[in-house]
């Protein structure tokens, strides 16, 4: 066994597993019922999930594809340019356009959204921007997620 490449797989999948549960949990489990409370209290609860997210995403976003990127090409089959012409490579650049396209998201559109929570005088329209949003990520980890299991099975 390649204890190396173990350990990137491993952590590849454990910072993809944090990166996209975090996004599904906060979307479906954390927002609604913070959404129940006072304005006041709704923007000290996103203020501060906000601040928590800022420090640790970019780091969690940024080594997911880094470590997506050498488990597919140092230990995987992407070997040369033609590879990426095979399925396996189409469904590998889909994956690196769409986690790319989180991390540009995460950092032009959602980091910004959750600072304008806290300042702005209109809080139900910020709170549904970043909503949609955040839908987005939605998508787009949908994306990446059946990319992974397509390539887990070659395709």
């Amino acid at each position: 066994m390649n204890w190396l490449q173990f350990g990137v797989q491993w952590l590849h999948v454990l910072l993809g597993i944090t990166w996209f549960g975090y996004a599904i949990a906060m979307y479906f489990l954390v927002a609604p019922p913070l959404y129940t409370l006072a304005e006041d209290q709704q923007r000290t609860a996103f203020t501060r999930l906000g601040a928590h997210a800022a420090r640790i995403f970019p780091w969690v976003g940024s080594l997911v594809l880094i470590l997506g990127v050498i488990r597919g090409t140092v230990f995987g089959p992407i070997q040369s340019l033609e590879a990426l012409t095979t399925w396996y490579g189409i469904t590998f650049i889909v994956a690196l356009i769409a986690t790319i396209g989180l991390f540009v998201n995460g950092a032009r559109n959602i980091a910004p959204a959750m600072e304008a929570l806290q300042t702005t005088p209109d809080f139900p329209a910020a709170a549904e921007r970043l909503r949609a949003i955040t839908r987005v990520d939605l998508v787009l980890f949908g994306v990446v997620f059946t990319c992974m299991i397509l390539m887990r099975f070659g395709v």
